[in-house]
């Protein structure tokens, strides 16, 4: 009667472990207002850059994939601290600031997954939240 007990006890815990290593279910809370109930096919990236008096510029690439191996796939100049870029999602991205200081140039490099996720018993059921997508490319200083 024991062993029954304790191996009820123990089968939803393992059951509850097994779920809760899904990488594409999100079990905190999200925020309705962006959880769609069929999976969305793109999203926005969101770099963080420097702008200021010496750089109300700012050159970016964005990469699918590393930037090493990647394919390029934008490359335009913000004035924006923080534009939104929309992709495909469900790819891994990389992105490049390039700033110029005193003669030197420095290229700011960050690389984020933009990931399509369940959330589940949410919003009034099941529904898709797309996650990722930041990347900061802001100067040291």
């Amino acid at each position: 009667m024991k062993k029954l007990l304790s191996l009820s006890l123990l089968l939803p815990l393992l059951f509850w472990l097994a779920g809760s290593c899904n990488k594409d279910v999100i079990y905190e809370d999200v925020d309705c207002s962006v959880c769609f109930a069929n999976p969305p096919d793109s999203g926005y990236l969101r770099p963080e850059l420097t702008i200021d008096r010496d750089h109300p510029r700012v050159p970016v690439a964005v990469y699918e994939g590393d930037i090493e191996t990647g394919t390029l796939l934008l490359q335009d100049t913000f004035a924006l601290p923080t534009p939104r870029i929309l992709m495909p999602a469900g790819r891994r991205y990389a992105m490049t600031a390039t700033y110029i200081r005193g003669g030197d140039t420095i290229i700011a490099v960050d690389g984020d997954e933009l990931a399509i996720k369940k959330a589940v018993g949410q919003c009034g059921g099941t529904c898709y939240v797309v996650t990722g997508g930041f990347f900061d490319l802001r100067l040291k200083r």
